[in-house]
């Protein structure tokens, strides 16, 4: 599982504990549309995306669904519950196509932690840099209009090196990238369309080529 070798939360074990660490570890494959867990359940494992995409989402008492994250290749997900009161996962977790991923023992992981100051502090600026993350989309939601949040969006799924033009493919369905964006699907489409014909983007059913980075950043 070289994966792992190389992921920021293992890459500072020795490797006496990473051959007791990997011991614990087992690969889990799930097919689209398959749970891998529930919100509120006991956590007992977290998890590092091989292949797939999963979304992570919320049920509201109406029934209707919020998308919190989407998941992709090279992602690890629920390792903060680790540090949370209870240990239940606060979401659900669903496969958005076929799915192949590492499951991670929570207590064994805690216990390398212990021994372990540099992994600690890594997992901690590693949770640091997903909490501004996750503040920034916040903000996004709350103070910017759907054509700007669209934008964000997509500049976030680029590489860093990336230049135009780029494709980014997608298996995931339109009405999971809109609530992900807390928009309305309608004004997903829209909002894609718009772009369009600006001549920013281009799409063509599961990919969207990316013309003009630089007028994204600017919007």
């Amino acid at each position: 599982m070289e994966i792992l070798r190389k992921n920021i939360l293992f890459s500072s074990l020795t490797d006496e504990q990473y051959e007791l660490f990997i011991d614990s570890t087992k690969r889990v494959q799930i097919s689209e549309g398959d749970v891998l867990f529930r919100q509120q359940t006991k956590a007992k494992y977290f998890y590092l995306l091989e292949i797939g995409d999963i979304k992570l989402y919320r049920l509201a008492p109406n029934g209707c669904e919020k998308v919190i994250e989407l998941i992709r290749a090279g992602q690890t997900f629920a390792e903060a519950v680790m540090f949370m009161h209870g240990n239940n996962y606060p979401v659900n977790a669903q496969a958005l196509s076929d799915s192949e991923l590492i499951r991670i023992d929570m207590e064994v992981y805690r216990d390398l932690l212990e021994q372990s100051s540099e992994t600690s502090l890594k997992i901690l600026g590693y949770m640091s840099q997903r909490l501004h993350g996750l503040i920034q989309e916040i903000e996004e939601v709350s103070l910017q209009n759907a054509k700007i949040r669209t934008s964000q969006f997509l500049l976030r799924e680029l590489p860093s090196d990336a230049e135009a033009p780029y494709i980014i493919q997608w298996n995931t369905p339109k009405a999971v990238l809109a609530s992900r964006l807390s928009i309305r699907p309608e004004t997903f489409s829209r909002t894609l369309q718009q772009l369009s014909q600006e001549g920013l983007i281009k799409v063509d059913k599961k990919s969207i080529e990316i013309l003009n980075i630089e007028k994204l950043k600017v919007l």
